[in-house]
């Protein structure tokens, strides 16, 4: 590889790094929820999914060119790891060159503001909280929007392999971002987020390192490596642990995993003590004042992150497993 082409690497890697505090769990996260997803599926639902995979657009630039060493030797690991890989693909989406990036990278297909206010309400009529597309992808859609356009494209017998591959990233994605709780709730206030804290983005922390905001912090609770052998093992570790949990008909549709878990960061977010701290800095229009975040609401976060990512990891599996053939 010249010294130019390794710059050119190294600049893409930063921009996946340096962005992915903005959108969903981080690398190692969407990779943990596939391999939950993946000890789930049958042989015959790993095969039939990787093989869509393997037609993916990008599959010789983003997939096979980037795997690791060990990986490419071993055939289970090798088709593991694509599937782990196709879950972090939309987010590779935000360093591509211009043409590419305008025609796959979808900011507002990860997320829906359900809208919590600090005070009191304020104008939110400009949020999208429908929960139907139109059919087709539209660059505007939220998370529900896009959700539903992209399992329709990978029901649709007449829809190329292709199509599909990339329609199932964002399925593998979005699934796991709709349990991130911040991926379905934005703060609002007359001061500080008139238009939103953008899921935490806007609220500035401290006591977490280089970790600079709220939305970063819950992106970043599950992992810290995406070394497939360490993932591995999490994954194994949390199968066992939640080994009694089985999806619920109550939570069986998007919007209403999308509302629960808006509930879940108006409990374990938005705490009392970080909303009356957020009150404070509101009256004094105080826009650079930090939230200190405790060990103990560290702990707490870390435990709702795991239960969020092995629900996701179970309803992706049950969506997989209903859609194939």
């Amino acid at each position: 590889m010249t010294a130019r082409n390794l710059v050119i690497k190294f600049i893409f890697l930063a921009v996946i790094f340096f962005s992915s505090n903005t959108q969903a769990w981080n690398a190692a996260g969407h990779q943990l929820s596939s391999a939950i997803t993946w000890e789930l599926l049958s042989e015959q639902d790993r095969n039939y999914w990787v093989d869509i995979l393997k037609h993916h657009p990008r599959f010789i630039k983003d997939f096979k060119s980037n795997i690791p060493q060990f990986v490419k030797f071993n055939p289970d690991n090798f088709n593991e790891w694509i599937f782990r890989q196709a879950a972090t693909w939309p987010d590779m989406a935000r360093g591509f060159h211009q043409s590419d990036k305008d025609k796959y990278h979808h900011s507002t297909w990860h997320y829906i503001n359900y809208p919590l206010f600090l005070n009191e309400s304020v104008n939110t009529d400009f949020v999208n909280l429908d929960e139907h597309g139109n059919g087709k992808p539209n660059h505007t859609f939220n998370i529900l929007q896009a959700l539903e356009t992209n399992i329709a494209i990978l029901k649709n017998q007449a829809v190329d392999k292709q199509e599909k591959a990339v329609a199932l990233c964002w399925v593998l994605h979005l699934i796991g971002d709709l349990h991130q709780p911040l991926h379905s709730t934005a703060l609002f206030s007359t001061q500080l987020f008139s238009e939103g804290d953008r899921g935490g983005n806007s609220i500035k922390i401290r006591g977490q390192g280089q970790i600079e905001n709220l939305h970063w912090f819950w992106d970043s609770r599950l992992n810290e490596t995406t070394s497939f052998k360490v993932i591995d093992l999490k994954a194994k570790k949390l199968l066992e642990k939640y080994s009694d949990f089985k999806p619920t008909s109550n939570e069986s549709t998007f919007p209403k995993q999308a509302k629960q878990s808006h509930q879940i960061a108006i409990k374990y977010v938005y705490t009392p003590v970080l909303l009356d701290l957020l009150r404070k800095y509101e009256g004094q229009n105080n826009t650079s004042g930090k939230i200190y975040i405790s060990n103990i609401y560290d702990q707490q976060a870390r435990k709702v992150s795991e239960k969020q990512i092995v629900k996701a990891s179970f309803y992706i599996a049950e969506i997989l497993k209903s859609l194939q053939g």
